[in-house]
């Protein structure tokens, strides 16, 4: 019974340090790459500043709902270094999730953009507050 006991506690805690890694490694990514922010401040500087919003969830989702004013541009579309964004206006970078939207930091600083001209929305498109379609 205690084998059994200490391999579930076993388990359980690999799996927590995995998935908390996972997000770390994530978050640490985002921030090398891009400028992160809160939804209150992403939607302030987008309607302060023009710059370019960019939907990085697949067109489908972009479709449904997305931000007012936001070109879609599929997270993977990043990776071919085929994004034809403008380097001398800021972008605005937003997704379901922080993974996607720092791999597209990431492959846009690779691309020779700026790290203070690149940022994320955090916490996602459902947390944005401002205009939506749909």
């Amino acid at each position: 019974m205690n084998n059994i006991l200490l391999l579930i506690v076993s388990v359980v805690s690999i799996w927590v340090l995995f998935s908390v890694g996972g997000w770390l490694w994530v978050f640490i990514s985002a921030k090398q790459n891009a400028l992160l922010l809160k939804p209150e401040e992403f939607t302030n500087k987008i309607n302060t500043d023009s710059g370019q919003i960019i939907d990085v969830r697949e067109s489908t989702t972009y479709k449904r709902s997305h931000i007012m004013g936001a070109r879609n541009i599929a997270a993977m579309n990043f990776l071919q270094g085929k994004s034809g964004l403008r380097r001398d206006r800021e972008i605005f970078l937003y997704g379901d999730n922080l993974r996607d939207a720092a791999r597209a930091a990431k492959s846009l600083k690779k691309q020779g953009f700026k790290k203070n001209m690149i940022f994320i929305l955090r916490g996602g498109f459902s947390r944005y507050e401002g205009k939506k379609t749909n």
